[in-house]
């Protein structure tokens, strides 16, 4: 891979369907590019918007068609919500009710160029959190916000709170908690991760990790980085 671009959006409007965003991604070094989804693998990418040449770019999650992809695909990848997070519980019956309904999340957004995978994007406030994303065993978390995009097949109104506990060595161990506050909607979703307490270690053993987290809808995209890595 090239070294990674930072795509800062000096200007987004964030609409009151919570589903489209438009700004201006400076530094785009690069062609018109589509961006996508491969929630259901590569062979089905999902387009959510564009990103053009001067650096302008929309995306959009409202009325989204699955219609291309196959119900084979679709199963291939769809599982129940509980596990469809980027932390889990301890404990699916913390889930309740909506332990069971089934969705599928995007870590991040890729794009293409002619039909071609030509890099990817993380949506970050912190630029910090990228190699954390991408290598959480040997980067160091850091306080700040991550955002997804989840697919589910029904509505859902997760409002809980849960715990874990991630291991340090095979012997010492530590409590996390992560807090669910989402009203998520039938179709496409963003969700934000927010990173409020992080357990210091030893590097020498593994990196620091999150260990109080909010997930929750996406609350002021004007925070959001858009952080590149190109093929």
């Amino acid at each position: 891979m090239k070294s990674a671009f930072t795509l800062f959006c000096t200007l987004i409007y964030f609409f009151a369907n919570g589903q489209e965003i438009k700004g201006y991604i400076k530094n785009h070094e690069s062609s018109e590019m589509d961006l996508v989804l491969m929630l259901f693998g590569m062979d089905n990418p999902i387009p959510i918007g564009t990103v053009q040449k001067n650096g302008q770019f929309t995306v959009n999650l409202e009325n989204v068609s699955l219609e291309n992809i196959s119900v084979e695909s679709k199963s291939m990848y769809i599982g129940d919500l509980y596990f469809n997070f980027f932390f889990s519980c301890g404990d699916y019956n913390a889930f309740g009710e909506n332990y069971n309904k089934q969705a599928v999340r995007q870590d991040f957004i890729r794009m293409t160029s002619k039909g071609e995978w030509s890099g990817s994007v993380f949506l970050v406030s912190d630029e910090n959190l990228r190699p954390w994303l991408e290598d959480p065993g040997y980067n160091n978390a850091v306080k700040g916000s991550f955002y997804e995009v989840i697919y589910l097949e029904d509505d859902a109104n997760v409002k809980m709170e849960c715990t874990n506990e991630v291991y340090i060595t095979d012997e010492d161990k530590v409590e996390t908690t992560y807090k669910f506050d989402l009203d998520l909607k039938k179709g496409f979703n963003w969700v934000q991760y927010t990173i409020e307490e992080v357990q210091d270690t030893d590097p020498n053993i593994r990196a620091s990790f999150p260990s109080k987290v909010t997930i929750s809808n996406l609350k002021d995209p004007s925070k959001m980085l858009w952080v590149g890595k190109y093929h």
